[in-house]
């Protein structure tokens, strides 16, 4: 216990740094320092590049190394930002001029909301994606969300009070947070979620061109509910200055393949536009 302790605080202490050192700048430059760090690491730890270089022969196999090492640095610096902005969530949250998005296309979630019918907004690790959740606060429909238990103890606890600042309740991975989740849709709340993950219950789709497994979970409590899942996602534009936030077209409850299928495809048509600000440290097609 005390051995992990330690290895955890070693582990945090340049974050703890990071953080101390930038707490009384711009936001804007806190994620600028971010993401040249998050950058530089990327392209010295041999690891974390690997994974990256693996995840790309997989799905880039025509790319040169050159434009590997270049496609490295800009992802580096959109995924450094990111990490950056929701470690200062609070301030993200409260960046409203650079969100950028229509009014029109919150339109059938505010009439769901009214119904009182339950709600899954679905995204992915693209972009600045808790400026999602942002911007469904600042029209009075906070969404709560589903977060996985960090190994570090003490990261555990700065990730899961960043991730508040977003909306409440926060669900943890598993059978219980499941339960409590669905008892929350029940009374007709928000729940955002990701579905750009490996899931070792779930089932195979295409994603970028290989079989990925994907949780279908989603699909089938929606079914079960009657929710309206919406798929949204935040992306960078103006060399950073705005982000772009799109809410899409409501996804119909068909069946849970169907479903989970067009969901797929959805994320699959945002990063292939958006390659760079995808998190390729994830193992995606690791089944």
């Amino acid at each position: 216990m005390i051995k992990k302790s330690i290895h955890d605080g070693i582990e945090i202490l340049p974050l703890l740094v990071f953080m101390a050192l930038t707490k009384f700048l711009p936001l804007n430059t806190k994620a600028t320092i971010g993401g040249w760090l998050i950058s530089w690491i990327l392209r010295t730890n041999y690891k974390l590049k690997k994974r990256v270089i693996d995840n790309l022969d997989l799905t880039m196999p025509n790319i040169s190394e050159y434009q590997k090492k270049q496609f490295i640095c800009q992802f580096g610096k959109f995924i450094g930002m990111t990490f950056t902005e929701l470690i200062f969530n609070s301030e993200f949250q409260r960046n409203q001029s650079k969100f950028q998005y229509s009014l029109i296309d919150l339109e059938p979630l505010m009439r769901a909301k009214k119904n009182g019918r339950p709600i899954i907004i679905v995204s992915a690790h693209l972009g600045p994606w808790e400026a999602v959740r942002a911007v469904l606060k600042m029209h009075n429909l906070v969404t709560g969300a589903i977060y996985k238990k960090n190994k570090n103890q003490f990261y555990e606890f700065l990730h899961l009070k960043a991730i508040k600042v977003g909306g409440e309740p926060i669900f943890s991975t598993g059978l219980s947070g499941t339960r409590d989740m669905i008892n929350h849709l029940k009374k007709g709340g928000i729940v955002a979620v990701m579905l750009d993950q490996a899931a070792n219950d779930g089932e195979f789709f295409d994603f970028l061109g290989s079989p990925a497994k994907t949780t279908t979970s989603i699909a089938k409590i929606a079914l079960k509910l009657n929710a309206l899942v919406v798929p949204s996602y935040a992306i960078r534009s103006d060399g950073s200055k705005h982000i772009n936030i799109y809410f899409e077209k409501p996804i119909s409850n068909t069946t849970y393949q169907d479903m989970t299928s067009r969901l797929t495809k959805s994320i699959e048509a945002r990063v292939v536009q958006n390659p760079e600000q995808w998190y390729w440290l994830h193992k995606r097609w690791k089944y």
